[in-house]
């Protein structure tokens, strides 16, 4: 099964992990922003997030996990988009209208 490639400018440069486009901590916003856009089922994204933080920790720590992310790693790279945690409500403003 081949894993599917985000299309997206802002990519990880390994070893430092810091984005390619914007040199922020990846994922960064726009990162963020279009990987949720791409991987519409959170699950899904979840997953391909997770063997990403795998492979930083990797290149992070010199080697191999045994299946506990380092805290840091697991609220920088997935946290974000854990299917588990409940999703933001809006914003709403004094107004009852919907915040940007």
């Amino acid at each position: 099964m081949a894993m599917l490639t985000p299309r997206t400018e802002h990519q990880p440069s390994r070893p430092s992990w810091d984005c390619q486009k914007c040199a922020q901590a990846w994922p960064c916003t726009p990162a963020k922003i279009e990987l949720a856009e791409q991987y519409k089922n959170r699950n899904v994204l979840f997953l391909y997030l997770a063997s990403i933080a795998i492979e930083m920790v990797e290149d992070v720590y010199g080697e191999r996990t045994t299946g506990v992310l380092p805290s840091a790693i697991r609220e920088r790279v997935i946290a974000w988009a854990d299917p588990l945690r409940a999703a933001p409500k809006p914003r709403r403003h004094t107004n009852g209208q919907t915040a940007a």
